[in-house]
């Protein structure tokens, strides 16, 4: 089963659950702009993903770095074995009791779950399905998730994020923490690991790569914390007459091509209306001339 297209005429939920209905053996490739998704299909589970493009998406093993798992020099090393024995740094890493099986089976599935998110959020783009190929088929972890089920956990969370935005609305939003919480209420997991990472000044996107939560638990988690009152956005705490609204300049950012063409057509337009006017009262001049005649004659 072959298949290709654009994401504009069969979008990314009705794909995954075609090839879920049919149960698919193979690879689906999506492009959106600068990044690229792959999931691997077995009779309609999908089984790896792997995502290009945003600076988000760890690797598995850069994952495990990020939750302390392992420090960088172990990984470099790791690594170096690796390539020497031409084995898998998580091969080693069970082997070393560093992660155990169903840890690692859990990250698998966080990650998966985190790309389907991203892909679930493209309305543009192409889509090639080549049947029979497969990603990761050495992989010591083998995983069978329902693609509907990971569909309506996205679609979900996608239900929640214009909300998440409002708040944050870019990676660089700059976080502070403030003395006294305005809704005393118990933090869940997710916000205890943004607290323990937390430094004034922080921005979101870096707490995306440092807590090991992935893009939408992050900012997820931020936004909880924002509304529980323990930390806030910087420019929040530093408004005043000086302050400068850089959201707003962007909203209201003109370039100097779209400013010239906007002056060329009110120039065009006032012209116009000269002309309008001056033929006008040209007109005018002239009936008032000849009714005076008129009337001038009718004296006589």
């Amino acid at each position: 089963m072959e298949l290709e297209g654009s994401l504009e005429e069969f979008s990314v939920p009705e794909i995954l659950q075609f090839l879920s209905l049919h149960d698919a053996n193979g690879v689906l490739r999506m492009k959106s702009i600068n990044e690229s998704v792959g999931l691997s299909f077995k009779k309609g589970k999908i089984t790896a993903a792997a995502h290009k493009g945003e600076d988000f998406f760890f690797s598995i093993n850069e994952y495990i770095l990020r939750i302390g798992r392992i420090s960088e020099d172990e990984l470099e090393e790791y690594q170096k074995e690796a390539k020497e024995s031409n084995v898998s740094v998580i091969h080693l890493l069970l082997q070393e009791k560093k992660i155990e099986n169903p840890e690692l089976r859990e990250i698998i599935l966080f990650k998966i779950q985190e790309i389907v998110d991203e892909a679930l959020t493209w309305d543009s783009g192409r889509y090639s399905f080549e049947a029979g190929e497969s990603l990761y088929s050495s992989s010591i972890i083998s995983v069978e998730l329902d693609s509907n089920a990971l569909v309506m956990e996205g679609m979900k969370r996608i239900d929640e994020w214009p909300q998440i935005r409002d708040v944050l609305p870019s990676d660089s939003v700059s976080l502070q923490s403030k003395e006294k919480p305005e809704i005393d209420i118990e933090l869940g997991d997710n916000e205890k690991r943004i607290l323990e990472q937390f430094i004034d000044g922080i921005t979101v996107g870096e707490l995306v790569k440092i807590t090991g939560l992935g893009k939408f638990l992050t900012y997820s988690a931020v936004y909880k914390l924002i509304e529980i009152g323990l930390i806030s956005r910087v420019e929040e705490e530093k408004r005043g007459d000086d302050y400068i609204d850089k959201e707003l300049i962007q909203k209201y950012k003109v370039s100097y091509t779209t400013l010239f063409k906007r002056i060329v057509l009110i120039g065009f337009i006032l012209f116009n209306l000269f002309f309008f006017f001056q033929f006008k009262l040209d007109k005018l001049n002239h009936f008032i001339r000849d009714v005076k005649n008129t009337v001038q004659r009718v004296d006589k």
